[in-house]
């Protein structure tokens, strides 16, 4: 760290250039008010202009007309290149949205550090750096005989602890500790929650070449495709993405995800913990993690979205050129025709041999047989079985979505394989197919197409059947 690398950070870092901006305080309040406090990932026009509108009104009022420029241009100034406070961008449906960059996440992550507190958990921080030293020694330091040691003299602790336990002695954490390790956990969750912007941005890069590569290439379709794959995997190969895809993997186990609202809950109901966080910030930490990880992997998604696009456009590109052909070869039969050539050998095709179906090889006029018919008219009975009618049946997707519901209510989240398992289906693949596609149009539904799932089902004539599906995990909605 020289005087001229700090030099040149200090005049092109957008962070610090936000630290030291003339609107600082204003700035970094709003971005706080707006995505942290208020919890948005990602903001419509409208919704962060009224917003805006508000907040500069109350500071106008305390301080006295201090902000002069309308909300639009101070967001403006937020959003431009020269800024880049926030990043701006149509969403899907043409809508304009907003949401924060990595470097104002940094600076908000920044001034949350350099708040005063009462109080300092040095002893948790200690025990954490540690316990990872340990862990990381052991993995790779130790040889197995020196680890099943090391395992041995774990279990004897755990052992005395047991003993202890059963021994009525009073070994629970103080509320000193309570108090250290809570501290800890919220500093790493919000230290985790500002590090995916940075993800997000990194997998954006990656994304960026492949689009590039796409549109500058010359190749068949199979070498790009072959070229895209490649990146994909090193996406997913690289550490970033093994353990981003590792850490979602994890998160969307339903075993994990239950535990960890368990344990939330649990938290809570400690009162140490109710006095040092009033505002229950953790509360909803699994929503907001599967959150911020979803708007990531529909990043790696866009990727393959890319690929479509280009398969589209090669196949238009080829047809194009056959009808092209077939133009060439009209216009070249037109000119030929008040002149055609008088070799018996007029035209030679190279390569294998074509088989040419001419005119002049198709069979001549058959007549048809001539058929008498008998005109005698025989009275028949028709019996009209209109039981038949009534065994048509619909699929009610207002009742399978009730049946999401009703598990949503007692479970912060659910798979289909579990609402199946609870309301069995007994109309066959048709209600299936309602369960898929209610979770394709639903914001709250998540499709882990790498993991599959066994369902046991029945048709409309009550026939059992085993089908293989995607694996559809549900997860309750936060309205807070």
């Amino acid at each position: 760290m020289t005087y001229e690398y700090l030099k040149n950070l200090k005049k092109h870092n957008r962070t610090l250039k936000l630290l030291n901006s003339d609107n600082f305080a204003m700035s970094m309040a709003f971005f706080y008010f707006v995505f942290v406090e208020k919890k948005y990932i990602t903001i419509t026009d409208r919704e962060i202009l009224t917003l805006l509108d508000d907040f500069l009104y109350n500071l106008n009022q305390i301080y006295g007309n201090i902000y002069p420029k309308t909300p639009k241009e101070y967001l403006d100034d937020f959003a431009n290149d020269k800024s880049a406070y926030l990043k701006k961008y149509y969403g899907s449906g043409g809508e304009l949205l907003y949401e924060l960059t990595p470097y104002t996440q940094k600076a908000l992550e920044i001034v949350e550090s350099l708040e005063r507190k009462e109080f300092v958990g040095s002893r948790s921080k200690f025990n954490a750096i540690f316990e990872l030293l340990e862990e990381l020694i052991f993995e790779t330091n130790y040889s197995d005989k020196e680890r099943v040691a090391k395992l041995k003299e774990q279990k004897a602790k755990i052992d005395k602890q047991i003993e202890a336990i059963e021994a009525k002695e009073d070994i629970r954490f103080d509320s000193s500790r309570v108090k250290e390790h809570f501290m800890l956990i919220e500093e790493q969750s919000r230290k985790l929650k500002y590090d995916f912007a940075q993800i997000e941005y990194n997998f954006r890069d990656l994304n960026a070449s492949a689009m590039e590569q796409i549109a500058t290439t010359n190749e068949s379709k199979d070498g790009v495709l072959s070229s895209i794959f490649d990146i994909e995997d090193s996406i997913r190969q690289s550490d970033q993405g093994k353990s981003f895809f590792a850490f979602w993997q994890l998160l969307s186990d339903a075993q994990k995800s239950e535990q960890l609202s368990q344990m939330l809950e649990q938290l809570y109901n400690l009162k140490e913990v109710q006095e040092v966080d009033k505002d229950g910030s953790l509360k909803h930490l699994k929503y907001d993690l599967l959150n911020n990880a979803n708007k990531i992997a529909k990043v790696t998604a866009r990727l393959m979205e890319q690929l479509r696009r280009f398969i589209d456009d090669k196949v238009w590109v080829e047809n194009r050129k056959i009808l092209e052909l077939c133009k060439e070869i009209e216009q070249r039969a037109i000119e030929i025709k008040s002149n055609p050539p008088k070799e018996r050998n007029f035209i030679a095709i190279d390569g294998v041999k074509v088989p040419i179906d001419s005119v002049f090889e198709k069979s001549l006029y058959t007549p048809k047989e001539r058929v008498e018919f008998k005109a005698e008219v025989k009275e028949e009975e028709l019996s009209l079985d209109l039981d038949s009618f009534y065994d048509i049946f619909y699929v009610d997707e207002e009742a399978l979505k009730q049946a999401i519901n009703t598990l949503l209510q007692i479970k912060p989240q659910c798979s289909l394989k579990e609402v199946v398992e609870r309301f069995p289906v007994k109309k066959g693949v048709a209600e299936l197919v309602s369960y898929l596609s209610i979770a394709k149009n639903s914001n709250n539904a998540v499709l882990l197409e790498d993991e599959k799932e066994r369902l046991h089902i029945k048709d409309s004539d009550g026939e059992e059947k085993l089908v293989l599906v995607p694996k559809v995990v549900w997860i309750k909605e936060s309205y807070e």
